[in-house]
C-alpha cells in the first residue's frame, strides 16, 4: 500500500505540473513555449482545443470571433448609474442602465471560413427612481430584450473608414411593464452598419470603449405593435403619431481619446438622434465617458434634449443632464 501511494502521488505531481506524456528530450524553444502556455491558465470559456483552426483564422470575422477575450457574457449598451440633482433635493432622480448580451453559439462553429451565425441575445434595462421623494418611488422601467446576429465585416475601405458591423436584428421587444394609461410597448426589427475609423495607435479597449478612433453607425427599423401609443396621442387630441416622436431609425457618432492625453487619455463621446421623425419632434443624446486611472469604472455625463427619453416620456420635451458612473464587465 506504502508504494501504490508513493507511485499515485508521483504521478499526481507530474500530472499537475503538466509533464505527464511528455517525450524525454525536446529543445528549449519548444519547452519554453509549453511552459509559456502553462502560466497563462486555461480560459474555461475558450478552451486551447476549441480554437479556430490556421484556415478559419485567416478569415475577416476571425479577429472578432476567434479571440479568448470575445466572452460568453459581455456588456452591450452603455452601463451607467447617474443622478441629476443632489440627493437632498425634492427632484433629484437616479437613471441607471444595464445592459448585456449574451453568445447563444461558440465562435468555432465555422462553415467555409465564415461563422454564418453569430447569434446573441441583447437585455437593456433603463430605469428611472425619484430618489428625492419622500417614498423614493420608481417612475419607470424599460425593459428591452433583443435578438440579433452581429456580422464583423472589415470591408469596403476608404483609407482608414471600413465598413466594421452588419447587424441584423430579426426581433426586439421594449416596455414599461405599467398597466392601463400609463402602458407603452412596441416592437422593431433592424439593421445595423458600423463604419470605424482605425486609429494610428492600438487603442486599449477599457470599459467598453471603442477600438477605433470614431465610429459611426446608421440604424434602420420597421416599427410595430404601437398602436395603443397612437390612440393615447389621439385621447390628448395630438395630431402626432407615435413614430413622429421615436423615428423609423437612429445615426449616431462616437470619438474616442481626442481631448487630451497623458493618465487620463481613455475617454469618449456618444453622440446618437433618431432619423426619419417629425422634423418638429428633435432629440439628441450626449454621453461622455472619462475612463480612471486604474479602476474599472469611469465617470459618466449624459446630456438629453427632446422626446423620447423613456416610454412613458415620450411625447414629452425635456432638457436634463446627469452626471455619475459607467461600468463594464
Amino acid at each position: 500500500m506504502k508504494k501504490i501511494m508513493i507511485v499515485f502521488s508521483a504521478a499526481l505531481f507530474f500530472s499537475a505540473n503538466g509533464y505527464a506524456g511528455w517525450p524525454p528530450e525536446q529543445d528549449g524553444s519548444a519547452m519554453a513555449a509549453r511552459a509559456d502556455t502553462a502560466s497563462q491558465g486555461q480560459d474555461v470559456n475558450n478552451p486551447e482545443n476549441s480554437l479556430p483552426t490556421a484556415q478559419q483564422q485567416e478569415s475577416p470575422q476571425s479577429e472578432y470571433f476567434g479571440k479568448k477575450t470575445d466572452r460568453p457574457v459581455s456588456a452591450h449598451k452603455v452601463n451607467y448609474f447617474s443622478i441629476n440633482h443632489w440627493p437632498a433635493n425634492s427632484s433629484a432622480q437616479v437613471k441607471f442602465q444595464i445592459s448585456m448580451k449574451f453568445r447563444i453559439l461558440e465562435p468555432n462553429l465555422y462553415v467555409l471560413k465564415y461563422n454564418l451565425f453569430p447569434a446573441y441575445i441583447g437585455y437593456t434595462q433603463k430605469s428611472l427612481w425619484n430618489e428625492g421623494q419622500r417614498s423614493m418611488p420608481f417612475e419607470e422601467s424599460n425593459y428591452n430584450p433583443e435578438f440579433f446576429l452581429d456580422y464583423p465585416v472589415n470591408a469596403l475601405s476608404i483609407g482608414r473608414i471600413k465598413l466594421r458591423n452588419i447587424i441584423v436584428c430579426p426581433l426586439e421587444h421594449e416596455s414599461n411593464g405599467l398597466n392601463g394609461p400609463q402602458s407603452r410597448s412596441w416592437n422593431r426589427h433592424y439593421i445595423m452598419l458600423k463604419f470605424g475609423l482605425e486609429s494610428d495607435e492600438k487603442l486599449e479597449i477599457a470599459n467598453s470603449f471603442l477600438a477605433d478612433k470614431a465610429l459611426l453607425y446608421v440604424k434602420f427599423w420597421q416599427a410595430s405593435g404601437f398602436s395603443e401609443e397612437d390612440a393615447y396621442l389621439r385621447s390628448i387630441g395630438s395630431r402626432y403619431k407615435f413614430l413622429d416622436y421615436m423615428g423609423c431609425g437612429e445615426a449616431g457618432i462616437s470619438a474616442r481619446n481626442f481631448l487630451w492625453g497623458g493618465s487620463l487619455k481613455n475617454h469618449q463621446l456618444d453622440i446618437k438622434t433618431p432619423i426619419f421623425r417629425n422634423s418638429r419632434k428633435n432629440s439628441y443624446e450626449l454621453e461622455f465617458r472619462q475612463q480612471l486611472p486604474n479602476m474599472n469604472f469611469a465617470l459618466y455625463l449624459q446630456y438629453r434634449y427632446g422626446y423620447g427619453e423613456t416610454l412613458l416620456r415620450f411625447n414629452q420635451f425635456g432638457r436634463r443632464g446627469f452626471a455619475g458612473f459607467s461600468f463594464s464587465y
